[in-house]
């Protein structure tokens, strides 16, 4: 062979042999990295692990809806609270209530690791040490009382059942910082499947209507604010009084006769007498008023779809709105708004915004964020208040709301039958109503304040002095008698026992006392 084309030949070898080599270390130490990556995805999966969902949990730290063993959501304390609390669907995010309200939070940070992927695609049981560990959601504190709450559902259960109403709500507010303690609501979903679709309220807050007596208290503050009204003042009370627009006048069931003063005219909630009032007050301190005790506008509550209520400017009255309003009619509210409004009556007039959540906190335990009570604003002066409460405790004492005694504690509050409306033609129903009654307790200190709401009862009295006083006596029994209560020295573990003034009034009024306030007290 030509030793010309032999060392030629050798060349190429060489060449080639080095190119392949070249070849081989760019593939080790360059592409070596990826190419080992890329083989390690065919056989590894990515997978990701869901976060455990945050806690809802009761002022003193219960759980009220948390996760089971099996991923799941669980409420330890059953159904109650269900539609406050609200539900999660299967893509894990909040329907309603404050699951919906606090998503976000409650929602964890996903982790994810590394599975052997067997021949088939699917993950062998063993993992790498790679990936990150998931992280819960914020749990978030909520105000309500886990005891409280169930006690108020339980009388709200039976009072509906006792007198055919068709629903009812209960309301329990802590006066001073305007913190939630119980909220109950009937008709309740009957399942978690009726929740799902969306087909329930929380009756504090979604439903509204007309409070018929208990807007009265509203109705004399507005008058003593303009200084024009004073305790001595006497109002000459007949069977009517006309508002003058050719329309029916405003009567009184069982009509009072004589001279009284405002005091007396709460105790036996006379409309003829508060008609006569509202004019002291006028128009426009009236809707000033009641502006200000947050009627006609949401009260903030930490809960989706808060209803406003309904209150008319001063230039959407006719002749009659004036007398009709100041004795509840021709306004709507939302029980939660009633409730804050009464509250601020017991704190001096300051209106409060209410409080359904306290803080959140972290998986660790710290808290991430406290939220303080909110003052709204001073709805009318502290002077004013206290003459109201003074009136609201003769309602208790001598009036129409005797079924809310308690012996030996001051109690204050009002009654209300307003007559309900027939949605086909505007008109009141003669027959249908509803009854409440609004009660503050203690008077001093840490007062609360206990709403009791029964729609359309039919049987064994339709007056909210006969079937709601008597719940909101039940249930102001209950958190008296419970030393986790913050009712400051009415406690029963605090010096003075609550013995003597529990001991009473723990059977049915009397009959004298039922005949009493069934004939004085007139629907509004």
């Amino acid at each position: 062979m030509n030793p010309g084309r032999t060392r030629l030949l050798q060349t190429l070898f060489l060449a080639l042999f080095g190119a392949i080599g070249l070849r081989l270390a760019w593939i080790q130490v360059v592409e070596g990295p990826d190419l080992r990556e890329a083989a390690r995805n065919q056989t590894r999966l990515r997978l990701l692990l869901d976060a455990p969902r945050g806690e809802i949990l009761a002022t003193d730290g219960s759980v009220l809806a948390g996760e089971n063993p099996d991923g799941r959501r669980g409420w330890p304390w059953g159904s109650m609270a269900l539609p406050v609390l609200g539900l999660v669907g299967r893509d894990g995010n909040g329907l309603m209530g404050l699951e919906y309200r606090f998503d976000d939070i409650l929602h964890g940070t996903p982790g994810w690791k590394t599975a052997r992927r067997t021949g088939r695609g699917q993950a062998w049981p063993d993992f790498d040490d790679r990936g990150s560990k998931p992280r819960p959601g914020l749990a978030v504190v909520t105000t309500l009382r886990p005891t409280l709450q169930g006690e108020a559902e339980a009388a709200l259960a039976e009072a509906v059942a006792r007198h055919g109403a068709t629903g009812g709500t209960v309301v329990v507010v802590e006066a001073r910082t305007g913190d939630v303690a119980a909220l109950a609501s009937l008709p309740a979903p009957v399942d978690l499947r009726s929740m799902a679709q969306g087909r329930v309220e929380v009756g504090a807050v979604h439903r509204t209507y007309e409070p018929g007596s208990t807007f009265k208290a509203i109705s004399l503050a507005a008058a003593l604010e303009t200084g024009n009204l004073q305790e001595d003042d006497l109002f000459l009370l007949g069977p009517s009084w006309d508002p003058g627009d050719g329309r029916r006048p405003i009567r009184d069931a069982h009509p009072m006769k004589g001279r009284h003063g405002y005091r007396s005219c709460l105790e036996h909630s006379s409309n003829v007498c508060f008609a006569q009032i509202a004019q002291i007050a006028g128009s426009h301190e009236l809707y000033r008023v009641a502006r200000n005790f947050g009627f006609g506008t949401p009260t903030g509550i930490d809960l989706p779809g808060e209803e406003s209520g309904l209150l008319k400017t001063v230039d959407q009255w006719s002749m009659r709105t004036l007398p009709t309003m100041a004795i509840g009619q021709e306004v709507a509210v939302t029980p939660l708004q009633m409730a804050m409004a009464y509250a601020a009556l017991a704190n001096g007039g300051l209106l409060m915004r209410p409080r359904l959540v306290r803080a959140l906190v972290s998986p660790e335990g710290d808290t991430v964020e406290r939220f303080q009570p909110r003052p709204v604003r001073q709805a009318v002066r502290r002077e004013t208040a206290e003459n109201v409460m003074q009136a609201l405790k003769g309602v208790v004492d001598s009036g129409t709301g005797g079924y809310a005694r308690i012996q030996g504690l001051p109690v204050g509050g009002k009654t209300g039958t307003s007559q309900k409306v027939d949605p086909e033609n505007g008109r009141y129903f003669q027959d249908r109503f509803m009854a409440s009654f609004i009660g503050i307790v203690p008077l001093r200190g840490a007062p609360m304040v206990c709403l009791v709401v029964l729609d359309d009862p039919t049987e064994k009295g339709h007056t909210g002095g006969i079937t709601a006083a008597p719940v909101f006596g039940r249930i102001v029994r209950f958190a008296l008698r419970d030393p986790s209560q913050p009712w400051g020295d009415r406690a029963p573990d605090a010096p003075g026992t609550l013995a003597s003034a529990l001991g009473g009034r723990r059977s049915s009024p009397s009959d004298s006392l039922v005949r009493t306030v069934a004939a004085e007290e007139s629907p509004g």
